[in-house]
């Protein structure tokens, strides 16, 4: 395949440089085509180079033929990393976020450094099914490539940059006993290729800036879109979209597009009604969806009637191995000891908003400990800003903390934290 390639290249009178401004497709990975050094190409790039070489349909579907034959053979050699997932079928909303996407997209290849956005917000938001739609809709526009990776970043022990680099090596199809040793070597090969190659990067569930900053390419043509449940403050030249629940519109459509019970005209005003109880969270309408088609004797009413009692609306919002607790709980794994602390007793306000001062005397600090503490929670996006010294729950979460304080404290030991919440509300 290479070999033809190169013919073709060469009879046309064009340099690797020339054929590169003309079919988009990276010098870098021209070069290593014709060496033999990208075993599978994807289909795209081949199309493109064909119709910039000026090929026939017979002589592209010799090159087309060459590659398939490379892939069936290699395919039961080395599994294919870096494939994304899977999209949603019943993908709603997120308009302005994708519109966002797609403008940075549009500025791939000026001079500078890569595009890099990040994808934050709270479990369950909806950070990875935005990037995997993103990438759905642009990888036609990155001939080198589309890769997804999980950097598994709520994981007790996530890997390190030096193996997800790695990872991504193999990914790009280099040989591995050509990828460097060294974490530093690693990465730095890493961005060496990304810097020739119009890639599309996405790098999803991100643990902290220690495992994302090294993999990040300089200049290129690439574009890099990361999802995580931080902010990841600590990065510079970052495009930064914070996901909010959706809008009653979005969440009565994402219900219909799921279960039939709740395309019902008749239906429309349980729907709303569910989609209130589930907070507008994408997670948890998922779910709610998700038991209503299962279950086609239900009504949508059946299940507001079972997420009406507070107690057992986060038990309800479960199914298959999914559930929204279980969401959250990752995320409340990663606190410190006194973050957990002060998340669980935060339940005992009787609003979803509440200021610094008031969480400091529910966990004994003062207030500027305290805003430290909150600042630990917003990070890991179990509790959001409103305004300059408010935080506010989403409902779900507070429903979480709830859960926590009951299980971890002793009610000798609640009944005394409220208590002490009463005198300072009342004196306040």
């Amino acid at each position: 395949m290479g070999k033809r390639l190169r013919q073709a290249r060469q009879t046309a009178g064009l340099t690797m440089e020339q054929l590169s401004e003309s079919s988009g497709v990276s010098v870098r990975a021209i070069s290593d085509l014709e060496r033999g050094h990208i075993r599978a190409p994807q289909p795209r790039t081949l199309t493109a180079l064909s119709v910039a070489l000026g090929m026939t349909a017979a002589e592209h579907e010799r090159l087309a033929g060459d590659a398939r034959a490379l892939r069936m053979h290699t395919a039961g050699a080395r599994p294919r990393l870096g494939e994304p997932p899977r999209a949603v079928t019943d993908f709603v909303g997120r308009a302005s976020e994708l519109d966002l996407v797609r403008r940075v997209a549009s500025a791939v290849g000026r001079p500078g450094p890569v595009p890099i956005v990040l994808v934050h917000g709270e479990p369950g938001i909806g950070k990875t099914a935005l990037a995997v739609r993103s990438a759905e809709l642009l990888r036609d526009g990155f001939p080198d490539g589309c890769l997804h990776l999980d950097l598994r970043g709520v994981d007790p022990e996530p890997p390190d940059a030096g193996e997800v680099a790695g990872l991504l090596l193999r990914a790009l199809a280099v040989n591995p006993r050509r990828i460097a040793a060294g974490v530093g070597e690693r990465c730095s090969q890493l961005r060496a290729i990304l810097r020739d190659r119009r890639c599309l990067l996405v790098l999803d569930n991100v643990a902290d800036e220690a495992q994302l900053r090294p993999l990040l390419p300089g200049a290129g043509p690439g574009l890099v879109l990361v999802t995580s449940r931080r902010m990841l403050g600590g990065l510079e030249g970052v495009l930064r979209i914070a996901l909010a629940p959706f809008a009653p519109a979005e969440s009565a459509a994402l219900l219909r597009a799921i279960a039939g019970q709740a395309a019902d005209p008749a239906a429309a005003g349980d729907v709303a009604a569910l989609a209130r109880l589930c907070g507008h969270l994408p997670l948890a309408l998922r779910i709610a969806g998700t038991r209503l088609a299962n279950r086609p004797a239900w009504t949508v009413g059946t299940l507001v009637a079972r997420l009406a009692d507070a107690d057992r609306r986060l038990a309800n919002l479960h199914t298959g191995d999914t559930g929204v607790a279980a969401a959250f709980a990752l995320s409340h794994a990663q606190l410190s000891r006194e973050g957990r602390a002060l998340f669980r007793r935060l339940a005992h306000v009787p609003e979803a908003g509440f200021t610094a001062p008031l969480a400091g005397v529910l966990a004994g600090y003062d207030p500027d400990d305290a805003s430290d503490r909150l600042d630990e929670l917003v990070e890991l996006g179990l509790l959001q800003h409103e305004g300059a010294d408010r935080y506010r729950f989403h409902d779900l979460i507070r429903l979480f903390a709830r859960e926590r304080l009951v299980v971890e404290e002793p009610a000798g030991s609640r009944a005394a934290t409220r208590e002490r919440m009463v005198r300072w509300l009342a004196a306040s």
